[in-house]
């Protein structure tokens, strides 16, 4: 059996090892459960598509200084694809949190008073709360 071929068979062997560890990593430190509100949700794709980030940048900048050779060719393609697909979920991320943290930057719209309406002070008999007499 060859070296290569042994490296093939404990990369199966061990991949689902692996997954599972992965797995536990990710139940432990939360990313599983549902986000418990909006700026959560929002942190936690900011945080990913960081990590992919760091993951796929060195293999392009590798791919890149080799100048891409016939067999990566296909995959530096995917891999610069993958790059800018979380470039701009994580920017989409940090720009919805932005607007979730500062909502003074992009106000709501102000329901309009209707006109001819009774007078936010009157009592149930129509009458204001200075024409009440203290008792």
């Amino acid at each position: 059996m060859t070296r290569p071929m042994r490296w093939l068979i404990l990369a199966v062997v061990l991949a689902p090892a692996a997954a599972w560890g992965i797995y536990r990593l990710a139940k432990e430190l939360g990313f599983l459960d549902p986000p418990w509100n909006a700026e959560h949700e929002q942190r936690r794709t900011i945080v990913v598509a960081l990590f992919a980030f760091l993951l796929l940048l060195p293999i392009f900048l590798f791919g890149w200084a080799a100048a891409w050779p016939r067999v990566w060719a296909m995959f530096g393609v995917v891999n610069g694809a993958a790059l800018l697909v979380f470039a701009v979920l994580g920017l989409t991320a940090v720009r919805r949190l932005w607007r979730l943290r500062h909502p003074a930057a992009d106000p709501a719209p102000v329901p309009a008073a209707p006109a001819g309406g009774p007078d936010e002070g009157a009592g149930a008999d129509g009458s204001s709360a200075s024409e009440k007499p203290l008792v």
